[in-house]
């Protein structure tokens, strides 16, 4: 390699350093400023301190809305991987008139603001009677989740050999018993993936939430907004490296459990 490529290499590396050190540094300040023992934030603080920790353990109100951003995440993910599942295997294995319209609308999710699906589906279940509570909050999650729960599972059958649930229906399993003992493990990866980042997402989810939410099921992303527009304290940036933590320690914690490389083995 020239003197010039490996001049050009190291602006390459000096200069994604300089943006992950952009985008990563806020966070860790907030990290940093939660051990702080005063009651302003500072930067850097002035002290070693777990004091807004042992408040926030001692608040109500945010192991409350902790509790609710996990209710419904894992909600959410379990209803978007049973329906995901579900229509990826339709998609895949049958053919029906504007398939591949359908298929797109499904994505929309995606696409769309998460603004106009928190005020449409806040319009549309209030005109079938539905008030604001866990149910509507989940069913809200579903939709805006199923579309990266859809494509991972879809990803995962279209690389899959049939012939195996042929071999087994051949040995007098009923199609019942071959989607669970044959098709759903070796989909399994796919499915877990889709689920895990469909918790990620829901756990995390603020905007569209916003239109769903009543005091007895307010989220941790919509109270640390609260808490901010009210008062600025320690404690805020206590719990938002909690749901960090939380954020990164799910996905590690069931790569170990699931098997290594979870996102590789899924397709994507």
């Amino acid at each position: 390699m020239s003197s010039r490529d490996e001049l050009g290499w190291a602006a390459v590396k000096g200069t994604t350093g300089l943006v992950y050190l952009f985008l990563l540094f806020p966070l860790l300040a907030v990290v940093i400023i939660s051990f702080q023992p005063s009651k302003y934030p500072t930067f850097p603080p002035e002290g070693l301190s777990l004091t807004w920790y042992e408040a926030f353990l001692d608040s109500d109100r945010m192991l409350s809305a902790l509790t609710n951003s996990f209710i419904v995440a894992l909600g959410a993910s379990v209803c978007a991987g049973v329906v995901g599942t579900i229509t990826a295997l339709g998609f895949v294995r049958r053919s029906f008139p504007g398939k591949n319209v359908l298929s797109s609308v499904l994505f929309l999710p995606m696409i769309i603001s998460p603004v106009v699906i928190g005020v449409a589906l806040t319009a549309f279940l209030t005109r079938m009677g539905m008030q604001k509570s866990y149910l509507l909050l989940i069913a809200g999650h579903t939709t805006l989740v199923l579309p990266y729960i859809f494509v991972t599972v879809r990803a995962q059958l279209y690389g899959f050999d049939r012939a195996v649930e042929e071999a087994a229906m051949t040995l007098g399993a009923n199609e019942l018993e071959t989607f669970f003992e044959v098709t759903l493990p070796l989909i399994a990866p796919g499915l877990a993936a889709g689920m895990l980042l469909a918790f990620v997402i829901s756990f995390g989810e603020f905007t569209a939430t916003q239109f769903w939410v009543q005091p007895a099921t307010t989220t941790a992303p919509i109270e640390i907004y609260t808490m901010v527009r009210t008062s600025i304290t320690p404690m805020i940036n206590a719990m938002a490296t909690v749901l960090m933590l939380i954020t990164v320690a799910v996905p590690l914690a069931l790569d170990v459990l699931l098997g290594k490389n979870l996102i590789l083995k899924s397709g994507l």
